[in-house]
């Protein structure tokens, strides 16, 4: 089946252009700048953008749980579903996230369910993101329930995620750290440091081994010679964070809620000034953790009053209530980057972090048909998975 969509501003990476996007079984077939001479064998449906930007559908690569309204549904213990949720919500493709502080008869229960859920047809799980769960038990909500390391452990939960398994967080100043690079190199797993406060030669290890990743920079991350570092100068100097930003060949993510809490408006404005458009990737890092709550019970003074953010039971900040459209959303909204920038973030960015450029992230012939319709403040407008609508807002 043969599919046009006219009269939109389609996205692409490096520039807006006005044309008719072609679809075609699931698949891009192209762009057509003006009327084809070519006559399909059966007229093909015509989808009207009316105007409305079209983008290439988001990519998700850290985010835990949905968390909307009253609706809570964890990829821990019903991936199929949270998966649905946040594809009604603009993702079109997701890499779950099971956490470190995620107990071990859990995370192994977790793996075979999101391995499970993957069988669905269409679905929109690419694979298995494990933020640790060898990290440094210093950083992040509940971070004393970071595994301590043995390598029957770490080989096991591998093997149990196999070729599932795509990427993988920890914290590469563990003693422990080279010899888990060098399995998850030679198996082809990407690298992410986070939970970490890893110093400059740490860091440069883990690139020249494969790191490709900073997992939500800012966030649960330290500095590498404590506090004292700010004696000399009064500037805390030598900051994970910093430490990643001034080095070459990494992707950051970032989780932008609405006020700015996982990362400061500042902030957010250096990892774009210095890592540019091309290495910035938006997450939701969606996560249920914590007993339930209504926002609209506490003030505005309140962390829990804000409707895109997660406090777990003992009042830490863990994880978001968000989206990942929202957070590109959020993203656009503080650093002022434009629409285009902002889509990057959560589609060609993540796709080529993960490797899976070839397959989705931009609107090029032969990538999967997953298309959002958003007007110009990336308010979702319809949402497309494999050629088919699932959404219209």
């Amino acid at each position: 089946m043969i599919t046009k969509i006219t009269n939109g501003h389609l996205v692409m990476p490096e520039g807006i252009t006005d044309g008719t996007l072609v679809l075609e079984n699931g698949k891009i077939r192209g762009i057509e700048m003006s009327a084809s001479a070519d006559r399909p064998a059966a007229a093909p449906e015509i989808l009207d953008a009316r105007g409305l930007f079209v983008c290439p559908g988001f990519i998700d690569e850290h985010v835990h749980s949905y968390s909307k309204g009253g609706a809570r549904l964890s990829f821990l213990k019903e991936p199929e579903q949270a998966a649905k949720a946040h594809l009604l919500a603009g993702t079109t493709t997701i890499t779950p996230s099971i956490a470190y502080n995620v107990f071990r008869e859990d995370f192994f229960a977790a793996i075979q369910k999101i391995r499970e859920a993957m069988k669905a047809e269409h679905t929109t799980i690419a694979g298995i993101h494990m933020e640790g769960p060898f990290v440094n038990p210093r950083f992040g909500a509940h971070s004393e329930r970071a595994w301590t390391y043995d390598k029957a452990s770490f080989l096991a939960l591998l093997s149990a995620a196999g070729e599932d398994l795509l990427h993988m967080t920890y914290a590469p100043e563990l003693p422990y750290a080279p010899e888990m690079e060098a399995e998850l190199s030679a198996r082809g797993i990407g690298m992410d440091l986070g939970h970490t406060a890893f110093s400059p030669a740490d860091a440069l290890r883990a690139r020249k081994a494969g790191a490709a990743v900073i997992t939500h920079l800012f966030d649960a991350m330290g500095c590498f010679r404590g506090p004292e570092s700010a004696e000399d100068t009064g500037d805390l100097q030598e900051q994970a964070s910093a430490i990643a930003l001034s080095m070459d060949g990494f992707f950051y993510e970032l989780i932008c809620d609405s006020r700015s809490c996982h990362v400061k408006p500042a902030s957010m404005k250096l990892a774009y000034r210095t890592a540019g458009e091309d290495r910035i990737i938006t997450v939701s890092d969606a996560s249920t953790t914590g007993d339930p709550y209504d926002p609209a019970d506490y003030p505005e003074t309140d962390l829990r009053s804000a409707e895109d953010l997660n406090i777990n039971e003992i009042g830490q900040l863990s994880g978001s209530r968000l989206t990942v459209l929202e957070s590109a959303r959020n993203f656009m909204n503080v650093t002022g980057c434009g629409l285009r920038a902002a889509v990057k973030t959560a589609t060609y960015n993540p796709a080529r972090a993960l490797k899976l450029s070839g397959r989705v992230g931009s609107l090029l012939p032969g990538r999967d048909a997953d298309i959002l319709f958003t007007d110009g403040s990336l308010m979702l407008k319809r949402v497309i998975k494999h050629g088919m609508t699932v959404t219209v807002y």
